[in-house]
């Protein structure tokens, strides 16, 4: 449970929102526009800072750093950045600090949250301390179950088996659902011109090692006749520019921002880097392809540490192989092709299971909710 408490200036509620990633910016965006309702309707007025991207700053938070300034993935990748991760969080305590905050409300990037949590507990900050999205306590990393029960006032998961591995751990958990169902357009007979949507990832890591295999891939199946290029589309990310996707352009492959819910709609399949992006590829039914590349070494020692059987998320909920998954030197431009099958309706059964298993809408209405529970209004 948490204690009720005051703001720290009477009907005015400051929130400072950190998410590392464009997944995060998302949920934050959808979070913002929850709270400023819940606290309308009691006459409150709502301030959000923080750090985050560019849909939270479009919904009014003042913006401190970008997450194209943040988000590192990977073992290796972590170890080459880490002056500058360490300066970033050093930088992000002084913001929490400064703006003193009566909620923290961490979205995702465990890695960042749960040091910068643990640094502002031992600072004694009376900031309300919430993560949205557990870590993956479950595939590796047991021990931060505890550094949750002990740094976070609060717990919001996601995903319908991580309650119970929680709260064993004494972790304060508020159940609030999935917000990834809250921003998915109606998929009901859905047209889908587009014959293949390429989702390389967000992070320039991710393009360095993904982008090069699937365009490879796409044009080797068109030149198959299994489509036509011109219906192929690749899914821009967030603060990226058509730079990044030189490879893809001079492929003459169509470059798309901001459209990816309606490009991956519209698509009959699609090839998805491991991460949300496969979940929201599940929930609008579109079959599609895992894949995933690092460096060796990160790759090593994930395989040594992990204890899944698998990496996309519709297979991880399901608990069986339905989506196939590409990982490491598995990924080929013709095992792409080979594991890209015509008969797509296998995997869209699969799909209804993990809407039922999902739940339906409003996470992010829930959430809300309950920080402002935590406020005095139950």
């Amino acid at each position: 449970m948490v204690s009720l408490r005051e703001p720290r200036t009477p009907g005015r509620l400051k929130v400072f929102l950190l998410a590392g990633e464009a997944s995060g910016d998302a949920y934050g965006a959808e979070l913002i526009r929850r709270l400023k309702s819940t606290c309308e309707v009691r006459g409150w007025e709502l301030e959000a800072v923080g750090w985050g991207g560019d849909l939270m700053e479009a919904e009014g938070m003042r913006l401190l750093t970008h997450l194209n300034q943040t988000s590192f993935m990977g073992f290796w990748e972590v170890v080459t950045h880490l002056r500058t991760i360490l300066a970033n969080l050093r930088r992000a305590q002084e913001d929490v600090v400064r703006e003193a905050p009566d909620v923290l409300l961490t979205v995702d990037f465990p890695g960042f949250n749960l040091r910068l949590a643990e640094a502002l507990r031992k600072r004694d900050h009376q900031a309300l301390r919430v993560q949205w999205v557990a870590p993956q306590v479950w595939a590796w990393k047991a021990g931060r179950s505890a550094q949750l029960a002990r740094d976070f006032d609060a717990v919001a998961p996601i995903l319908p088996f991580e309650k119970p591995v929680l709260t064993g751990a004494n972790v304060n958990v508020w159940e609030c659902g999935h917000p990834l169902l809250d921003l998915l357009p109606t998929n009901e007979d859905a047209e889908r011109p587009v014959a293949l949507a390429l989702l390389p990832g967000s992070r320039a890591q991710e393009l360095k090692h993904h982008l090069g295999p699937t365009v490879q891939a796409a044009v080797l199946g068109a030149a198959q006749g299994r489509w036509n290029l011109e219906d192929v589309v690749v899914a821009g990310a967030p603060g990226r520019t058509l730079d990044d996707y030189a490879v893809a352009t001079k492929a003459g492959l169509k470059v798309v921002f901001g459209q990816t819910h309606e490009l991956l709609l519209r698509a009959q399949r699609a090839w998805v880097a491991s991460g949300t992006a496969t979940l929201e590829a599940a929930l609008l039914d579109t079959p599609h392809v895992v894949l995933y590349r690092t460096s060796e070494l990160t790759y090593q020692l994930a395989k040594r540490l992990a204890k899944v059987e698998f990496i996309g998320l519709p297979n991880l909920l399901l608990g069986r192989g339905l989506v196939p998954e590409l990982i490491q030197r598995d990924l080929t431009p013709e095992a792409l092709l080979a594991a890209t099958q015509d008969d797509l309706q296998g995997q869209r059964e699969g799909f209804a299971e993990l809407r039922e298993a999902l739940g339906g809408r409003g996470a992010s209405a829930r959430l809300a909710d309950r920080l402002l529970a935590a406020f005095g209004e139950a």
